[in-house]
């Protein structure tokens, strides 16, 4: 059974509050009783309640991280962001708790902001959180920070990477190997994403003086077969691209497994690129050519603006691009090796 306060104060025969002062370092306590009241608790093996230290403090010294999607189909982009997160957690003596909310966000969101189980929020959600839970976290005067995209609301902070320079990488590459014809396939449920890389792929093209043909650019979805069926689109085209850059990874993968069933050979008749460098995307064959995000840099510095938020409410937002990496494999280069 758990120590208590009450049990050192009953093995010294002093009064619990008398106790409880010496344990939280009150002034007013003699160097003798404290020095006798730390013994015993050692002694007895005490474990003061978190709980009880927390409510005293106002603090919790926990941080929420919540995302809005499957953590099978995020998964290599949040446990980078939570990596980050951790140390920079950790250097400053909180934890990290995860919160996966999937269905009812904005309930979920509002019963721990009202319970205050955590002193702030990291937060990865879907575009619509803009309309919804943005604001009902401004509401409840919770601090937090916006991971991964824009944030329109010039009060909110965030941390995100430079897509549209990303985009930019990626298609001027392809143009540097020759390609005219480059197939992009956007996800509008991706936002504010989905819209800087597509304006990364079009200011490529303008660069490089190639009109921009609205015939090679198609969506894809959530749904299964989605982007290979887009891929398809893109190949049945009387003149089809030589080369495809897909909105992120699993998209990419996809569109060229879609291009091997037709028979083309990557990148020899066809060229294929994603973004983000998730794993998968080294195990394809061949291994995909990318846009890397330092994904542990931005948990990290997301977690530093928020805990210095917390610290002080009165700071002004923070509001940060990071900037990205193209990776060149050999799904666009044929390697000479």
């Amino acid at each position: 059974m758990a120590i208590t306060i009450q049990d050192i104060a009953n093995h010294l025969n002093l009064a619990p509050s008398t106790v409880s002062k010496a344990l939280n370092d009150y002034p007013h306590i003699s160097p003798n009783t404290r020095s006798r009241v730390l013994t015993a608790a050692r002694e007895l093996d005490y474990v003061p309640s978190a709980a009880a230290r927390n409510l005293r403090r106002r603090r919790t010294d926990k941080i929420g991280f919540s995302f809005s999607f499957p953590f099978s189909v995020m998964s290599d982009y949040v446990s980078g962001l939570i990596a980050g997160a951790v140390t920079a957690a950790e250097e400053q003596g909180y934890n990290l708790t995860l919160y996966p909310l999937l269905d009812d966000q904005v309930r979920q969101l509002t019963q721990i902001c009202r319970a205050r189980e955590v002193d702030g929020l990291l937060l990865l959600g879907r575009p619509q959180m803009a309309e919804t839970t943005l604001p009902l976290l401004k509401q409840e005067g919770i601090p937090f920070v916006v991971v991964g995209r824009w944030a329109e609301d010039q009060d909110i902070s965030f941390v995100k990477p430079d897509d549209p320079s990303g985009a930019v990488a990626v298609t001027k590459h392809l143009i540097e190997l020759g390609h005219q014809r480059i197939g992009f396939t956007t996800r509008p449920s991706m936002g504010i994403t989905s819209r800087d890389r597509f304006a990364g792929y079009k200011q490529a093209l303008e660069e490089a003086n190639i009109p921009f043909d609205k015939t090679l650019v198609v969506e894809t979805n959530f749904e299964p077969e989605s982007s290979y069926l887009a891929m398809n689109q893109l190949l049945d085209l009387d003149e089809p691209p030589t080369a495809v850059f897909a909105i992120h990874d699993l998209v990419a993968v996809d569109c060229l497994r879609a291009a091997v069933d037709r028979g083309l050979r990557v990148p020899q008749d066809i060229a294929i690129a994603g973004f983000d460098d998730w794993r998968i995307s080294l195990t394809t064959q061949p291994p995909l050519t990318t846009v890397q995000a330092p994904l542990e840099k931005m948990g990290a510095c997301a977690m530093d603006i928020l805990l210095a938020q917390i610290s002080d409410p009165s700071r002004p937002p923070k509001r940060l691009i990071l900037p990205v990496e193209l990776i060149v494999r050999q799904s666009t280069k044929v390697s000479r090796l």
